[in-house]
């Protein structure tokens, strides 16, 4: 991936409380490979990186990653067939259900937060069936998932 210079009307950097925010008018940034590198206003940054492609209008908000802070699963329970209904009942139904590929399933639900803009994750996985080698593969599988895509992750077993 090459570099690219990202432009916005606004960059919000930081937010003070529920209504104050820092930012950086006529905001921008430059990433490569992925990372941002720099960061600063769409004129200085442009006289800097003339040659670069520019992604953005000028008119769009430019907000950090968001993060989710309690995530379990990529296909939800009703999506793989439990009827919904309260967690007691449900979770019943859910033991019995197929097991699905943990590598896949975590590649589906990072492909939703990342749609949403969601960059940061930290996974709660349920219980895990067999001996502590098949677990730790399970978890291996998870996290690599989430490296394979990009995102950063926190993994907890409960």
């Amino acid at each position: 991936m090459a570099a690219t210079l990202v432009r916005s009307r606004a960059m919000i950097t930081k937010t003070l409380s529920a209504t104050a925010w820092e930012e950086i008018a006529d905001g921008a940034l430059i990433q490569e490979d992925g990372v941002i590198t720099e960061t600063g206003t769409y004129d200085d940054l442009h006289r800097k990186y003339p040659t670069l492609p520019v992604l953005g209008s000028g008119k769009e908000i430019m907000l950090p990653g968001f993060v989710n802070g309690h995530h379990h699963v990529g296909l939800t329970p009703v999506q793989l067939g439990s009827p919904d209904m309260p967690l007691e009942l449900w979770f019943v139904t859910r033991m019995v259900a197929r097991n699905l590929n943990v590598y896949l399933d975590t590649l589906y639900s990072a492909f939703e937060m990342i749609g949403s803009g969601i960059t940061t994750v930290q996974h709660i996985h349920g219980w895990l069936p067999g001996k502590l080698p098949d677990v730790a593969k399970t978890s291996g599988d998870v996290i690599r998932a989430y490296e394979d895509i990009g995102m950063l992750a926190a993994l907890r077993e409960d």
